[in-house]
């Protein structure tokens, strides 16, 4: 009898183990998924950065009396660069995005530089990178949801509890990106 009381303990002990086993690899591989996931946006992220010098290069001969944009801009990158935490990066990625649509917007006062064909080709790189940056939003989010799920289901809650594993938050949309002005033309 008591052979059978020490085997079923055994098992329950063996059971649990592995059950922690399990949940705490499934853990490692969702949080190293949203990391892999934010990763990816940093790459791009970094590449809208790099455009900037030239971007300013580019339009500052031809708007000279637009400084403050091109030095919004140029803290924005720098802040990016230096920035260590992904909420950093969240924060200065932000600043570039709307230095950015400034730059665009106050281009459009500028037909010639606008119909240049370095403003034209940095303008495509730069809405094509920003198509990137949106792609790859989803797929952070994704992970980011996984990640927030497996970390709350039942037993698994437990394990990450005991493991202090924390809700992340979802990349979300700024109310300046939700907002929408209607279209706009440029009566020249």
């Amino acid at each position: 009898m008591v052979l059978i009381v020490i085997a079923v303990a055994v098992f329950i002990v063996v059971g649990i183990g592995i059950w922690a086993v399990s949940v705490y690899n499934q853990l490692v591989l969702l949080r190293n998924n949203v990391d892999k996931s934010f990763a990816n946006i940093d790459v791009i992220l970094k590449q809208r950065a790099d455009q900037i010098p030239s971007l300013i290069e580019i339009t500052s001969k031809a708007m000279s009396h637009e400084r403050e944009i091109f030095t919004a801009l140029s803290d924005a990158r720098s802040a990016y660069l230096n920035a260590g935490s992904m909420q950093n990066k969240i924060d200065a990625s932000n600043q570039i995005e709307k230095a950015l649509k400034s730059v665009i917007a106050i281009a459009e006062n500028y037909p010639t530089l606008i119909s240049g064909e370095s403003f034209i080709e940095l303008q495509k790189s730069v809405s094509d990178i920003e198509d990137k940056i949106a792609h790859r939003r989803e797929s952070f989010n994704d992970s980011v949801n996984l990640y927030n799920i497996g970390i709350t289901v039942f037993p698994d809650v437990l394990c990450a509890r005991f493991l202090n594993y924390q809700r992340m938050p979802l990349l979300a949309i700024s109310a300046q990106e939700v907002a929408y002005d209607g279209v706009k033309f440029n009566h020249s």
